[in-house]
């Protein structure tokens, strides 16, 4: 089989983007996934304005926006009250909204958007070892036919996941811990009084917290660091239809390396952390389009000089954001409410504070 410059493992929303960004700059791509099709699941589901900013050049960004649903405030309750509203349109941005889409939507999209380059994913072929190779990297594949087959490229990025064998061949560790919370979530059609167009985080003074995203015109999705999260759900409303439900834990881990000789790691395999503010798929992202610039630019030696430290702030700050918005009963929790009914409220503090929530990098 030809020789490529660049062999992506892992075809999810960051190794898509990798590829995409890649073959735009006309660097020969192959890209395998050991997954027979793309997700059908809305994991993750929040696209935001840096993301849209780094996908616009491949016009991605424009099939987005016709996909997605532009949520454009958010709204904080305590014990079934408003403590304080959120208007994420104050930014001053051609995108001043936080997009909504559902993963299988956006793997979609990217599928579709590598196609039109020529390329397409190799499905059911599996990442079994890999060393390097007279300045490149051999890889030992197989094939759906069950068949083994080598591969040799210039440069590897591994974009495939947490448990991503690219990292555990590599033999970098993934440094960190798993929260002691269960997480839950649920993608739901119901009847309740808080619409479908802004997202929402309902605090309670007994500790535990629920947030809702609009993932569609008659879709929420329902996320909380205990196992029910429909149990959580205000007082007012009726499910009508569970779409999927899920049951999981959350860790703040992140790769002791970004690189290991001529291969890289990306996304979810350098980096995972809580849902809160929804940063995951698009640090990944975010990734993606360094690694492919650098590419270019022929400056991948500085790749995780660069990304390493991003990745440990962005981690920082979910962590920090989570703990915020979890604090259980007491001193902590009253001082945050406080601050909420009062300084939050304040315009200037909103524009400050919407940015972030958008992830707009200064």
């Amino acid at each position: 089989m030809a020789e490529s410059n660049v062999l992506i493992v892992g075809a999810g929303p960051v190794g898509l983007a990798a590829a995409i960004e890649l073959g735009r700059q006309g660097t020969p791509v192959r890209i395998v996934d050991s997954s027979e099709s793309r997700t059908g699941l809305s994991k993750a589901v929040g696209i935001n304005v840096q993301s849209l900013e780094l996908l616009e050049p491949s016009g991605v960004t424009e099939r987005l926006l016709a996909a997605g649903i532009r949520i454009r405030r958010a709204n904080l309750w305590l014990d079934g009250r408003p403590l304080v509203s959120l208007d994420l349109s104050l930014v001053r941005h051609r995108f001043n909204f936080l997009l909504a889409l559902s993963q299988s939507e956006t793997e979609r999209i990217l599928a579709e958007a590598l196609g039109d380059l020529g390329i397409d994913v190799e499905r059911r072929t599996t990442l079994v070892g890999l060393e390097e190779a007279g300045g490149g990297i051999r890889a030992r594949m197989t094939l759906p036919d069950g068949s083994e087959t080598q591969h040799v490229a210039g440069t590897l990025l591994g974009a495939d996941g947490a448990r991503s064998t690219v990292r555990k061949a590599l033999d970098i560790d993934f440094v960190g811990a798993r929260y002691e919370n269960t997480w839950s979530l649920a993608d739901v059609t119901l009847s309740w009084s808080h619409g479908y167009s802004d997202v929402n985080l309902f605090l309670s003074t007994a500790g535990p917290m629920l947030f809702t995203v609009p993932i569609g015109p008659d879709r929420i999705r329902a996320i909380s660091q205990t196992d029910d999260a429909l149990g959580l759900l205000p007082a007012d409303s009726l499910v009508t239809k569970v779409h999927w439900q899920s049951v999981f834990h959350v860790a703040l881990r992140q790769a002791a390396h970004y690189q290991g000789g001529n291969a890289f790691l990306a996304g979810d395999a350098a980096h995972v952390h809580s849902p809160a503010g929804g940063r995951g798929m698009n640090l990944g992202f975010w990734d993606a389009c360094s690694f492919a610039r650098r590419h270019a630019d022929g400056t991948l030696a500085g790749y995780e000089a660069e990304r390493h430290p991003i990745g440990a702030r962005i981690l920082a700050i979910t962590d920090r954001m989570f703990r915020i918005a979890s604090l259980p009963p007491g001193l902590g929790q009253m001082a945050r409410n406080a601050a909420m009914r009062t300084v939050a409220q304040l315009p200037i503090v909103q524009r400050r504070i919407a940015p972030q929530l958008l992830g707009i990098e200064t």
